[in-house]
């Protein structure tokens, strides 16, 4: 037997030639990177809150009214051992309007646990859309026409995928004195 008949032989000129002719892997893109909202939904109108502003998503508990509050506080809950207050956020957000019309609830109906600034609070939201994922760079300032004026002080800009997904600042929410003064006057 040869050198040049040797399997080895051969199998290195094989490896060379098809080194030849392949493909260049596409470029590394090290310039994306990432925002993450949870989606849900208010008054028909779709919103996000950064993933880490939220500590937990679960059905509407039951609440015990609270004496001397505004109507949007629907009460305190019980999850998982610790006491929560129970705000309806459209309520909340509707009664800055100059009037109230009560959300009416139904099985879709969800809350966000957040805990920021040393307040616990559980927001009831419409439905809640599950994990969005958006490149930082398509982030715009816009907020939609269709969002009302009430609802502007609480939104940094929004995102465009299928449809304007408006950002909900939980940070602008609970600095809100309106906010923080759940008891009614």
């Amino acid at each position: 037997m040869s050198n040049s008949s040797h399997p080895f032989d051969y199998l290195e000129t094989l490896g060379q030639s098809a080194s030849l002719y392949r493909a260049q892997p596409p470029a590394e893109q090290t310039d994306l990177s990432y925002w993450q909202g949870v989606g849900f939904l208010l008054d028909g109108q779709h919103y996000m809150v950064q993933v880490g502003s939220i500590s937990e998503i679960l059905p509407v508990p039951q609440t015990t009214p609270l004496p001397g509050v505004h109507r949007w506080v629907r009460g305190l809950a019980n999850v998982r051992g610790r006491l929560i207050p129970v705000v309806s956020l459209g309520d909340f957000l509707k009664s800055n309007q100059g009037h109230y019309v009560s959300s009416q609830p139904n099985h879709n109906n969800r809350i966000l646990v957040i805990g920021k600034k040393d307040i616990a609070v559980g927001l009831i939201v419409d439905e809640v859309k599950g994990i969005q994922q958006f490149t930082v760079n398509s982030h715009s300032d816009e907020i939609p026409a269709t969002i009302p004026q009430s609802v502007h002080p609480f939104t940094r800009g929004s995102y465009f995928k299928d449809q304007h997904y408006v950002v909900f600042s939980i940070e602008g929410l609970v600095t809100n004195e309106r906010f923080l003064k759940a008891a009614s006057e």
